[in-house]
């Protein structure tokens, strides 16, 4: 307790407000692929396609949004413009009886609104700590606490509320979170220590920010519809951020220099972890519905349930994480960053593997014990907390001061790209629309992928721990 009173006092306003845009995000996250598959009719490629395209440029869009807060707006400012974005979007979703007409306009409007919103919370926090402060990682995992519990209380309500009323009220969810999120940040902005420069911005220059998002509503709804554009359009936009990260990297002082090639060394590596993590609302989604069996004790557990115990554990685990970090802080025992991600992506490995090992243990119809479910997606957030709040810690460590903003969001890019390559490997997992796939078939397919999601993440673990010998020197924390 007397860790959480130490934190800044901004901490539970910038808490609670992402607790409540994840909400949201989670909210439509989770029904995505079951909404496309059931109602919309998709094949399961056409639903990884498009989940991965949304997914993929709902966290690359930050990079701008970084941009853009750090150079014109003001973080503040940014924020409650994408707050406004993503309930525009939102409420786009939840208009009933139009199939597909403005499904994808909304998608892409939360594309707009997350890019504008997700990096600058975060950049908040890190702005509330002094650059050596012992209690950043803790802090920064306390607020991951909050990601959690509003990704716990979409997975806890939207699915039954989507059962009990139909799609649209439960996409309509999302935008009451995001109404009240703004609300408690407008509340207790005042609370935050102000940023150094002040952020007056003429009408002409909002006008045409607002026309450039209108813009890119209408391109993102294309990209989005044509997802095979995006197979290539993202990877090769991808290519041109790495030289441009290489450029800048290369322009900073020889201190930032070296922190810059470090925090994109575990930038990549991230990639790998959030592809595999992502399984989770893709593949994993689809296998719960289909093959998981739903009752307990004989009580029915929704499917979005089973993610939102993702959050749970989180939330159980959370403080204890911040404890141990807050604690080997002062002892001057923290393990390094690196230490922390290549462990985290080997608990993702184990999490998979434990999957895949629940395809071969069906009972008499056919369907899997959702324990192993639980049990998996525990190894998932052991892994979770030791990569992602670690990372976004990292971030506001590494980064030189003038570029916090886009590394913030260039992490978020990662994430996105992670959602590119879970729409990819998710085809793996694809069952084909047949009458004629057995029960057994399915499951066969599940396991082969789970598995090779599994070994993925022990080869990418394998090769960062190799990674960081040679730079030993530099790795200071």
């Amino acid at each position: 307790m007397s860790n959480v009173k130490s934190q800044p006092a901004a901490l539970p306003v910038l808490f609670l407000t992402e607790m409540w845009e994840r909400f949201g995000f989670y909210v439509v996250q989770g029904l995505l692929i079951l909404y496309m598959t059931e109602h919309l009719n998709y094949t399961d490629k056409r639903g990884y396609a498009t989940l991965g395209a949304f997914t993929a440029l709902a966290y690359i869009s930050p990079f701008v949004g970084g941009y853009l807060a750090d150079k014109i707006l003001g973080f503040s400012r940014t924020i409650v413009w994408g707050g406004i974005a993503l309930i525009i979007g939102y409420a786009l979703l939840s208009i009933p009886k139009i199939g597909d007409t403005l499904f994808y306009p909304g998608l892409a409007t939360i594309v707009i609104g997350t890019g504008l919103f997700k990096p600058c919370i975060s950049s908040l926090l890190g702005t509330q700590y002094n650059r050596d402060d012992p209690r950043r990682d803790a802090g920064f995992t306390i607020f991951y606490i909050g990601i959690n519990l509003g990704a716990f209380l979409a997975g806890a309500s939207s699915g039954y509320i989507k059962n009990a009323y139909g799609w649209h009220v439960g996409f309509f969810l999302a935008s009451i979170g995001l109404v009240i999120g703004l609300i408690v940040f407008s509340i207790g902005s005042h609370r935050l220590i102000k940023m150094s420069k002040d952020y007056i911005v003429p009408a002409r220059i909002k006008l045409r920010i607002i026309t450039g998002c209108l813009v890119a509503i209408a391109g993102m709804t294309f990209l989005l519809r044509a997802s095979a554009i995006t197979e290539w359009l993202l990877p090769t936009a991808g290519l041109f951020l790495a030289m441009y990260l290489i450029v800048v990297t290369m322009q900073q002082h020889k201190e930032d220099r070296t922190k810059l090639f470090l925090l994109n060394i575990l930038i990549l590596s991230s990639i790998v972890f959030w592809m595999i993590y992502l399984q989770m609302f893709f593949s994993a989604n689809l296998y719960i519905d289909r093959l998981v069996d739903k009752d307990v004790f004989g009580i029915h557990i929704a499917t979005t349930v089973f993610y939102a115990s993702e959050s749970i554990f989180i939330m159980l685990l959370g403080p204890v994480f911040a404890w141990l970090w807050h604690t080997l802080g002062h002892a001057n025992k923290n393990p390094s960053t690196i230490s922390k991600f290549i462990l985290g992506i080997a608990f993702m490995g184990v999490a998979f593997f434990i999957m895949s090992q629940s395809a071969r243990f069906p009972n008499e119809e056919g369907l899997i014990n959702p324990a192993w479910v639980f049990v998996s997606y525990f190894f998932i957030t052991i892994g979770e907390l030791l990569l992602s709040p670690i990372g976004l810690s990292a971030v506001t460590i590494l980064a030189p001061g003038h570029l916090v903003g886009m590394m913030m969001g260039v992490w978020f890019v990662a994430t996105g790209f992670g959602g590119v390559f879970a729409g990819v490997i998710a085809k793996m997992a694809s069952v084909p629309d047949s009458a004629a796939i057995t029960v057994a078939h399915k499951l066969a397919i599940y396991h082969d992928a789970f598995l090779n999601y599994s070994e993925i993440a022990f080869f990418t673990a394998a090769v960062l721990y190799f990674v960081q010998f040679p730079l030993k020197k530099y790795i200071t924390r």
